[in-house]
C-alpha cells in the first residue's frame, strides 16, 4: 500500500500542473478560445474512447508488466510533443496521445489497490488520499511557478510524472486473484447488462456534467466577478481541501452509513454547491463555498468506485472501471463543449441554473441505482462468505475521474 501512495502523489503532482494550467498554456502559444474549446472536447473524445480500451485489455493481460510503463510513456511522449511544437498543426497528435496515456493510467492502478485492499474496498480511499493531498499542495505552487516561467514550465513537471509515477505504480503487486476475461470484445456489454451498474453509470453522468459545466467556468466566473488572476490557482485547491479527510475517514463512515448511502450524501453536497454558485456573487463568499466541493467530490467518486467495483461481473473489473472513467471523461466534454454554447447564449450564472436542474436529476437516477442495497441494509462491511470474498476479489477494479487532459 506504501508503493501505491507514493505513486498516487507522484502522479497527482503532475495532475496539479496539467488541470488548472493546461487551458492557459495553449492561450498563451496564441490558440484561439475556439479552438481551445475544440482542443479540450477532442482530447475528451480520445479518452472516452481509450479509457475502456485500456480496461479491456488489462483484464485480459491481468498480469501484464507492460500496460503501465506504455501508458505512462504514451503521456509523457504527448506532455513533450505539446512543449516543444507549440501551436502547429501536429498538437492535435500529440494532445491525443497524452489523453490516451493519461485515460489508461488510473484503471490499471485502482484494481491492483483495490486487490490489496481485500474484501474492504473502502480502505481504496486511504491511498486516494494521498493524491488529493498532493494536489492541494502543489497546484498553487506551480501556479507561481508557471507564473514566473511561463506556462510551458508544466510539461517539466508533468514528463517525469507520468514517467516515475507508472513506474512506481507498476512495482505494486498485480492482480493475481483474477479470473482472465474470456473475450475482450463482451466485456463492455457484460458489464453494461448489469442494471445497477448501467443505471448508476447514467446517473453518474448527469451529475458529472452539472458539476464539469460548473467547475470549467468557475475561473472564467471568478475573473467576470472581479477576482484576481492569481486566485485561480488558490481557488483550486481550496475545491479540494476536504477531500483528504473525507477520503481519510471514509472507511469508518461506510461502516456505520453505509457505501450507498454515502453516494448520496456526496451528490446532495455537489448540488448544494452548484445552488451557491447561483445564489451568490460575491468571490470570496465563492471561494469558501467551494470547500463545500472536496468532500462531495470525495464522496462521490470513492462511493462510485467501491460501488462499481462491487457490482462488476467477474473478470470485467478494468473494463468496468474504463466505462466508468468514460463517463466522466464524456461528462466533462458535454459540461465544457455544450456548457460553453449554453453560457454564450444565457451567461454563465444561467449555465449554472441549468446544472442545478442537472444535478437534482441525477440524485434521482443515482438513487434508483444504489438505494435498494442501501434499503437492504447493505454496507462494504456486512457478514460475507469465503465464496463472496473470492469472487469480490476476482471482480476487483476501480477509477478516479481523470482531470481534463
Amino acid at each position: 500500500m506504501r508503493r501505491a501512495s507514493i505513486a498516487y502523489v507522484v502522479l497527482f503532482v503532475g495532475i496539479a500542473a496539467n488541470a488548472p494550467y493546461i487551458t492557459l498554456y495553449y492561450q498563451s502559444v496564441g490558440i484561439p478560445l475556439a479552438w481551445i474549446g475544440a482542443l479540450v472536447a477532442f482530447t475528451g473524445a480520445t479518452a472516452l474512447v481509450s479509457g475502456p480500451a485500456w480496461g479491456v485489455v488489462h483484464d485480459r493481460f491481468p498480469r501484464s508488466l507492460v500496460l503501465l510503463p506504455l501508458a505512462g510513456g504514451l503521456a509523457a511522449v504527448g506532455c513533450y510533443g505539446l512543449f516543444r511544437l507549440g501551436a502547429t498543426p501536429l498538437l492535435p497528435v500529440f494532445a491525443a496521445l497524452f489523453a490516451i496515456g493519461m485515460s489508461g493510467l488510473f484503471p490499471m492502478i485502482d484494481v491492483r489497490v483495490l486487490e490489496l485492499t481485500g474484501s474492504d474496498r473502502t480502505r481504496y480511499s486511504l491511498v486516494r488520499a494521498c493524491g488529493s493531498a498532493a494536489f492541494i499542495v502543489f497546484a498553487p505552487l506551480i501556479g507561481l511557478l508557471a507564473n514566473a516561467q511561463g506556462y510551458g514550465v508544466i510539461f517539466l513537471i508533468i514528463i517525469p510524472a507520468m514517467l516515475v509515477g507508472s513506474l512506481i505504480a507498476n512495482s505494486v503487486p498485480g492482480r493475481s486473484n483474477v479470473l482472465r476475461a474470456p473475450s475482450m470484445l463482451r466485456a463492455p456489454g457484460r458489464v453494461l447488462g448489469h442494471r445497477p451498474i448501467a443505471i448508476f453509470m447514467l446517473g453518474s453522468l448527469v451529475c458529472w456534467t452539472a458539476i464539469y459545466s460548473q467547475t470549467g467556468f468557475f475561473s472564467i466566473y471568478l475573473k467576470s466577478l472581479g477576482a484576481p488572476a492569481e486566485q485561480v490557482g488558490w481557488a483550486w485547491s481550496i475545491a479540494a481541501i476536504l477531500e483528504v479527510p473525507v477520503m481519510v475517514a471514509y472507511p469508518i463512515l461506510a461502516r456505520r452509513v453505509g457505501v450507498e448511502r454515502l453516494i448520496m450524501v456526496g451528490v446532495a453536497i455537489a448540488v448544494a454547491r452548484q445552488i451557491a454558485n447561483v445564489v451568490f456573487t460575491e468571490p470570496s463568499i465563492l471561494l469558501a463555498c467551494s470547500i463545500l466541493q472536496g468532500a462531495g467530490f470525495a464522496l462521490l467518486l470513492v462511493g462510485g468506485v467501491t460501488f462499481v467495483s462491487r457490482q462488476a461481473p467477474k473478470g470485467t473489473a478494468a473494463t468496468a472501471q474504463g466505462l466508468l472513467s468514460a463517463v466522466t471523461v464524456l461528462a466533462s466534454i458535454i459540461g465544457s463543449g455544450v456548457g460553453g454554447q449554453v453560457a454564450g447564449l444565457i451567461t454563465i450564472r444561467g449555465l449554472y441554473v441549468v446544472s442545478v436542474g442537472l444535478g437534482l436529476l441525477g440524485i434521482v437516477m443515482i438513487s434508483a441505482a444504489v438505494l435498494p442495497g442501501a434499503l437492504r441494509g447493505r454496507s462494504e462491511e456486512a457478514a460475507i462468505t469465503p465464496g463472496e470474498v473470492a469472487a469480490m476479489l476476482d471482480a476487483g477494479g476501480g477509477q478516479p475521474p481523470i482531470q481534463n487532459p
